[in-house]
């Protein structure tokens, strides 16, 4: 599971601290010269559009890649709630240049790192969510930058791609929530799982869940859920949502306790699926296992309650087509809420 780190990019400091912290955890990674420099240069371009742009609203998460489903290297979120991009596609190219809002600089960005995916809709032409207090403007960035050449790196499997994004209360230290991408040869299992209340409590029985699902990764949904329930009862227990994929027959089983969210999107209808009323190792009154196939080209969200379940995709246009990672980041940034622990977890699957 990946843990990130954060900086708030909002006064020309934030900037060097951002790229200081970067750089410390990339140096661990044993990166070359060269590509630190790049990822420096990457960060510097991103950290002096967030003050000049992102209206005090600019974030950057980074983390090392998820090793079960990337190379090693570094993985870059860039956040904020500005004015957004005009014609993103445009920003990135070299030699473009703004007076008026973010994007200079970006196909610099671009040019340093191994992975660049952007997402951004600008203040003017986004739907004000008024009902929630919501709105869907400003800018998204996912970078990665590897260890290794291109040449030198195992072969991806396009035909499934996830992402995920995770973080603690505002002001907690520890995170109380966490989640699971495992891949076996036809099988994909994917679980979120969210430890009561907050704080290092939460974080222990997350923890001790997570190992029981690794642990019988292999079992069917109903018995990984059963295992933990027991694993767990010397803990303060934790609500968990659970999927298992066989890919060779393009069908879903998924089972969730206590509060969480999953949907299927990508079919001529959504699918939604709900979790029973429980909490795993103190009260499991039943297991309910839903079974469905899957579309064709398939996202699939799964989040905590630290995330509102209000969000719509129909306020995103594009977004499904992207990179998954880009749709947990504005997911969050823009239905995440302070007061609570927060995890999603999306994976676009095509058959």
């Amino acid at each position: 599971m990946k843990s990130y780190e954060s900086v708030a990019l909002n006064e020309e400091a934030s900037i060097g601290q951002a790229r200081r912290a970067l750089n410390r955890r990339a140096a661990e990674l044993d990166f070359n010269e060269r590509r630190l420099a790049e990822i420096d240069i990457a960060m510097h371009e991103i950290g002096s559009n967030a003050i000049k742009f992102g209206r005090s609203t600019g974030q950057i998460y980074f983390t090392e890649t998820d090793s079960d489903l990337d190379a090693p290297g570094i993985e870059i979120i860039y956040i904020d709630k500005g004015p957004g991009i005009e014609d993103p596609l445009l920003a990135v190219e070299d030699g473009y240049t703004t007076t008026g809002s973010m994007g200079a600089g970006l196909g610099a960005v671009k040019r340093m790192v191994d992975e660049f995916y952007i997402y951004s809709m600008v203040h003017s032409s986004t739907k004000r969510l008024s009902l929630y207090e919501r709105t869907s403007h400003g800018t998204a960035i996912v970078l990665r930058k590897y260890v290794a050449d291109e040449a030198e790196r195992p072969a991806s499997d396009n035909r499934s791609r996830w992402g995920a994004f995770t973080r603690p209360q505002a002001g907690e230290e520890s995170n109380g929530d966490g989640y699971i991408i495992k891949r076996f040869e036809n099988r994909q299992l994917i679980a979120i799982i969210d430890g009561l209340g907050h704080g290092e409590g939460a974080r222990l029985a997350a923890a001790a869940a997570i190992a029981s699902v690794e642990e019988n990764s292999e079992a069917a949904v109903e018995a990984i859920l059963r295992a933990a329930h027991e694993a767990l009862r010397s803990t303060r227990g934790v609500v968990m949502g659970v999927a298992a994929i066989d890919c060779s027959s393009r069908t879903i089983e998924y089972s969730g306790i206590g509060n969480t969210d999953f949907r299927v999107l990508g079919g001529t209808k959504p699918l939604r699926f709900i979790s029973l009323n429980g909490t795993l190792g103190s009260r499991l009154e039943r297991v309910k296992v839903f079974k469905e196939q899957l579309p064709r080209a398939a996202t699939i969200v799964l989040s905590t309650d630290g995330i509102s379940e209000r969000w719509d995709p129909e306020n995103y246009p594009g977004l499904l087509g992207l990179d998954p990672q880009l749709l947990c980041a504005v997911v969050l940034r823009d239905y995440g809420r302070a007061n609570d622990d927060a995890t999603i977890l999306c994976g676009r699957l095509t058959f």
